[in-house]
This record gives structure tokens, C-alpha cells and sequence, in this order.
């Protein structure tokens, strides 16, 4: 009769003893959750435009070398009898095709991170401060894609008396859609890229391309 009653409380302790530790486990698991959610909404936005970016720059910067443009074959300095800057045209041809073979080799760079993923530590998850760079490294995953725009700026720095420097800078605008299991979200970006630049020396024209084109000092 001993042995019969203490087989029942034995199995119910064993029972608590489980469902203590499922509980414990669900708990941990949620908490887990929470904190890989707060990570993906705060972190993954700054990687996705890191990762973006160094792709872009390692991309424009590859194709602007294999072009080799130089001042001369963006704009031209045309000058009066007395030598005078008169106007500053630019080659609207090879510009729109910079801006074109651009675009494209950031729309294929964009395609070989679309899989990406981020690493946090483990200690990171406990909310400690203490341990918070410890442990092993949680992988978050996440896809992301875009579309790519371009544009060229031109802009005047004074260089000195009766010097400017001519500027003429390439600007991407990046929009790029992340997804994950807990984020979602369109970034909006730009990054821009120094094409050429030349010092004129004389006055120039206050209107470059029919737009006003301030000097900075």
C-alpha cells in the first residue's frame, strides 16, 4: 500500500516538475522573440544602407575606373576674345550614359546581397549590460531589393581670388525594400559620387545648363 501511494505522488511530481520547465521554456522562447523583433526593427534599416552602400561605392567606383572620364569629357570651358568664361557646356551624351551604366551595375549589385544577414550576440538577448557582447553569435536573416536613380549635379567653389573649382558629382538615389519576419520598411538614401572637377580661373557665369548654380565661398 506504501508503494502504491508514493508511485501517484512521484508521477505528480514529475508532472509539475514538466510543466515548470515548458513553461519556462515557452517564457524564454517568447522573450527570445521579443528581443530579436526590437533588434530587427533598430539594426537591420542602418545594415541593409551599410551593406547597400558599400556595394553601390564598390560598383560606381569599379565602372568610373574602367571609363576613365576625365573633366574634358563632361564639360567644356568656352571663353569670349578677352578670356572671359562665357559658358560651361556639358556632353549630355556621355553624361546620360554614365548615368545609365551606373543605374545598371548598381541594380546587379543590389541582386548579389538580396539574401543577407546580420549577426548579434547571444548576451545581447538577456537585456544585461554586462554580458551583452557575449556568447555566440544569432544569426537574423533578412531579403532585400531596390531601384536605383541617378543624377548629376554641378556646383562653384570659390578656390581663392578669380578661382573656382567646377564640380560635377554624380548623385544615386537608392530605394531599398527590406523584409524579414519582423520588419518591413522602405529605405530612402543617397550617395554621391565625385565625377570630375576643375579650377577656372576668371569670372563665370552665374547660370550653368539654364539653372542657377550657387558659388560657395
Amino acid at each position: 500500500m506504501l508503494y502504491r501511494r508514493k508511485k501517484p505522488l512521484l508521477l505528480r511530481k514529475k508532472f509539475w516538475i514538466a510543466a515548470a520547465l515548458t513553461l519556462i521554456f515557452i517564457y524564454a522562447v517568447h522573450c527570445f522573440e521579443h528581443k530579436a523583433s526590437v533588434f530587427g526593427q533598430n539594426y537591420i534599416p542602418n545594415f541593409a544602407q551599410r551593406i547597400t552602400t558599400e556595394a553601390l561605392c564598390d560598383a560606381v567606383e569599379k565602372k568610373l575606373s574602367e571609363m576613365k572620364l576625365g573633366y574634358g569629357d563632361l564639360a567644356s570651358i568656352k571663353r569670349d576674345n578677352s578670356g572671359n568664361v562665357k559658358s560651361i557646356e556639358t556632353d549630355s551624351a556621355t553624361i546620360n550614359r554614365v548615368k545609365a551604366e551606373i543605374t545598371k551595375t548598381a541594380q546587379d549589385e543590389i541582386v548579389k546581397i538580396k539574401h543577407s544577414a546580420m549577426y548579434v550576440p547571444l548576451g545581447a538577448f538577456t537585456g544585461l549590460t554586462l554580458i551583452s557582447n557575449s556568447g555566440p553569435d544569432i544569426k537574423l536573416t533578412f531579403c532585400l531589393t531596390g531601384s536605383f536613380n541617378s543624377r548629376i549635379e554641378s556646383s562653384f567653389e570659390s578656390a581663392g581670388m578669380n578661382q573656382t573649382i567646377h564640380h560635377i558629382r554624380l548623385v544615386v538615389t537608392s530605394k531599398i525594400v527590406t523584409a524579414s519576419v519582423d520588419f518591413d520598411r522602405e529605405i530612402t538614401f543617397d550617395t554621391d559620387f565625385e565625377l570630375a572637377q576643375s579650377v577656372i580661373v576668371g569670372q563665370i557665369p552665374t547660370t550653368y545648363g539654364g539653372y542657377y548654380t550657387p558659388i560657395k565661398p
